[in-house]
Formats: structure tokens, sequence, C-alpha cells
């Protein structure tokens, strides 16, 4: 366990006789592509932090449907932030591939951030990224799906390079359209040279052409109420 932890990056600024204080109250567990780890309302006891695989984060639509809200990867670790306050996971959290994570009792970590003040401040900037990620995509909700679909596969790309491991279905499911419409756009993106997709896989062929769809040199535009988008 021991070996593990010193090889996570987001328990760097931990010093070593903190990680030798967490590893007996840490657990490695290990999920199933499409295994459950755990779900929205369900008592948050635990944080997690993903080491291997990638996992979705889930949340029911008003319709009672599940959208997928986030992608957390080893780039990304923390899982299950909700545990901070100790109240109920606000997301339902799903297993995207073969995964691992680590499962720390919330208590434990909260003592962790008390006392070692950069680790604190670590977590923080992390979880400040994640707001600020998150409110780019609901600024895009109203945008074309073009648009929307070249945002998440920029963001992706940033966890796992040029080659993003994602169906079809996946990425509808995140940018919050029908798969049949996922896969139209793709294929317009395919014939204009942008992207490439094979089974399980979607390779981005030009950056920079998505980066546009953004905002002129990768800024992002602001969705107007109808769809279209403006520069900030």
């Amino acid at each position: 366990m021991n070996a593990l932890l010193a090889r996570v990056p987001l328990l760097r600024k931990l010093p070593p006789a903190a990680l030798e204080t967490l590893a007996p109250a840490c657990e490695v567990q290990r999920f199933r592509k499409g295994q459950v780890i755990f779900e929205e309302g369900q008592r948050a006891e635990a944080v997690w932090i993903v080491t291997r695989g990638w996992i979705f984060l889930l949340k029911k639509n008003p319709q009672g449907a599940p959208v997928t809200i986030f992608a957390m990867t080893p780039a990304e670790p923390i899982c299950g932030i909700s545990a901070f306050d100790e109240g109920g996971y606000s997301a339902t959290a799903v297993a995207a591939t073969e995964t691992q994570l680590l499962r720390i009792p919330a208590k434990t970590f909260a003592k962790l951030l008390e006392r070692y003040p950069d680790f604190a401040k670590h977590v923080l900037m992390i979880c400040c990224q994640r707001i600020r990620r998150m409110a780019e995509a609901i600024s895009l909700a109203q945008a074309p799906v073009l648009q929307r679909i070249a945002y998440t596969l920029l963001r992706l790309s940033r966890a796992f390079g040029k080659t993003v491991p994602m169906t079809h279905h996946e990425l509808a499911s995140m940018v919050g359209t029908r798969w049949e419409t996922s896969i139209r756009t793709l294929s317009a993106m395919k014939r204009r040279g942008w992207v490439a997709s094979s089974r399980r896989r979607i390779t981005i062929l030009s950056p920079h052409k998505l980066e546009n769809l953004l905002g002129t040199n990768g800024k992002s535009k602001r969705p107007t109420p109808n769809g279209s988008a403006r520069p900030n």
C-alpha cells in the first residue's frame, strides 16, 4: 500500500510520515466496466482516487434518465468530493473501463486537509479547476452539437492525448444528444479530416480546427440563447 500511495500524484504533497499513517486506512478496490462504484444520494463516507482507468459521473435529469456530467481519470483523480461535507453523493459513479480506485475514509481525508496546508491547497485547486470545466460545459449546453462534441473531445484529450478511448454512445451521453445525432456529427467531422474513429476510439487529427469552433486561438465562445456562439 505504501508503494502505491507514493505513486499517486495527488498525494505527493504529503510528507512520508503522513503516508505511513494513511496506508492502514486506505483500501484498493477494482471495478469492471459498467460496475457502479457509488450511487447518487448514498451517504458519502469516502473519497475515491482514480489510480487506473476512468469513470463516468452520472446524474438523473428531471425525467429520471441518467446523464453523464463528467469523466474522471488519473489526471483528475478525486472522486466523491461530496464526502467533504459528510452529505450524500451528488452523482452516481460508474466504471467506464476496468478501473482501480483508492478508497479513503472521509474522516481520514478531512484530517489530512486540516494538518497539511499545502495538500489542502492542492486539493482546492483541483476542485476549482473542476468547477471551471463544469461551468464551461454548462455554458455550452444550448450550443450546437458540433461545438459540444469539439469541447468534450478537447477536454478529454488533456488526459488521454489525441486518441480518446470512448464509444459513440458514451460521447453522445456526455454531450447530451441522441446517439444518431452524435454519429452524424462525427461523420461530418471525419469527412473534413478533423477526427478519425474506430471501435471504441476517437482520434483528434486537427485540434486547432476544433479549437476554432470554440473561439479564435482556442478561446471559448459563449453560447447565445438560440444556440449560436459569440466571443467572450
